[in-house]
This record gives structure tokens, sequence and C-alpha cells, in this order.
């Protein structure tokens, strides 16, 4: 979490302080974030790297937007990591920029929107949603007031719901939502604790415990052969 908190704010400070003083950092921030006219008009030439550098950027002129996601990182981001530790956490909040921003890349597409998408909000709101369901009686102060978790996450979810029917607002509420619904499922599935690199190290060890066994079955073989037909067979 504090390697994320580091990367969110170095890429930030120069879009928030000299957007407008330096040319170039318009098109920089263009390039990384998730065009979507940009992936309808250079294919098959596709900007791939869209789909997880759009997460790490944030609007120029909106601070709030930065300050907004790096508080419910901090707060949430660090309460899951300590659950899950920082290898499956990791791949998580990487999942909750992608998959989103893969959704919110194919919806656009769909009904012919050509949309700006940068923010790290839908990886948010999946660490938000994601501990909803393993805490949801846990109490979380929102402007001094104690509410449970998963009421928080409810609201949440709501809001963007009501944003989305309504079309305004400039926010990307699928992209948001594809990480509520990603969390979710997630929590309620158990594979947040899926570890790829632990799976493939008992996968390994599997292997070779099972070639091992395999090798004992031929010389038990090759034994039982000899003692039937002799040496010369």
């Amino acid at each position: 979490v504090k390697a994320l908190l580091v990367i969110n704010i170095a890429l930030a400070l120069p879009f928030l302080f000299l957007y407008d003083a330096v040319p170039f950092l318009s098109a920089v921030h263009t390039a990384l974030a998730l065009d979507v006219t940009a992936w309808r008009e250079l294919a098959p030439w596709l900007p791939v790297w869209q789909l997880a550098t759009y997460g790490f950027l944030h609007s120029a002129h909106e601070p709030m937007h930065l300050l907004g996601n790096l508080i419910g990182l901090y707060f949430f981001g660090t309460w899951l990591e300590s659950l899950l530790g920082t290898r499956r956490f990791l791949l998580v909040y990487m999942a909750g920029i992608v998959i989103p921003g893969l959704v919110q890349l194919v919806v656009a597409l769909a009904f012919g929107q050509s949309l700006l998408v940068v923010g790290a909000s839908g990886a948010v709101l999946l660490l938000v949603v994601a501990m909803a369901p393993l805490r949801p009686q846990a109490m979380v102060i929102v402007l001094f007031v104690p509410v449970r978790l998963w009421l928080v996450a409810t609201v949440y979810v709501l809001l963007d719901l009501f944003g989305l029917v309504r079309g305004g607002g400039g926010a990307a509420h699928v992209v948001h939502l594809g990480g509520a619904a990603l969390g979710f499922t997630l929590a309620k599935t158990g594979a947040l604790w899926w570890d790829p690199w632990a799976a493939h190290a008992a996968r390994k060890v599997a292997r070779e415990r099972q070639s091992a066994l395999d090798d004992e079955a031929r010389l038990d073989a090759l034994l039982a052969r000899v003692r039937k037909q002799g040496i010369a067979s």
C-alpha cells in the first residue's frame, strides 16, 4: 500500500501543478489514460498499456479525486493487505484496475462512447466491497459518524448505480461498478485468497513427488521382471 501511495502521488503531482505550463504533459496524460477513441481508431495497434496505466493517473485539475482515492487506498488497502499479504494484495489490486478498465472499454466501444478514463476509483471500490463480506459488522467512521462497513459498501454501489442510470457527472461508473462486482465475487468465492505463485510451487512439488513415485514403480517392475525372467531379460 505504501508503494502504491507513493506511485500515485508521484504521477499526480506533475499533472496537478504543471499541466497547463508544460505543453507535452497533456499528450502524456492522454497516452497513459484509458482513451476509448484511441482503441477505436488505432486498431489493430492497440494501446494495451492503458489498461494498467490509467489506474495510476488522476484528473489534472481535480486534487480531490486523488485525495479521495488515496484515503480509500490507505485505510481499506492496509486493512486488506494485512489479511492477504503483500503478494496476493498486489495481484487483487491490479486486477481491480485491469478488469474493470476492460469492462468499461468494451461497454464504451459497444455504445460508441468517447471516454478518457483515469483514476484508481475502481480498484479502491474493489477494496471496500471485498472487505464488506469479510468484516460486514466492522465500524467505519464516516464524517465522525460510526457506520457498519456493509452499509458503507452498499451506499457506494448504489450511488454509482444511480450515476450510471442518470448518465451524468463525467465519472466512469462502469469502472466503479466493475471493481465493486469483482471485489464482491473474489470475497464470496474465496478467490481472494488464491496465490498463483504458491499454486505453481505446489504443482511443482506434486510433479516431483509423482515423478519419484513413477521411478519407484518402474524400478519395482524391473526387479520383478529380473526375478521372474532372469537378468538377461
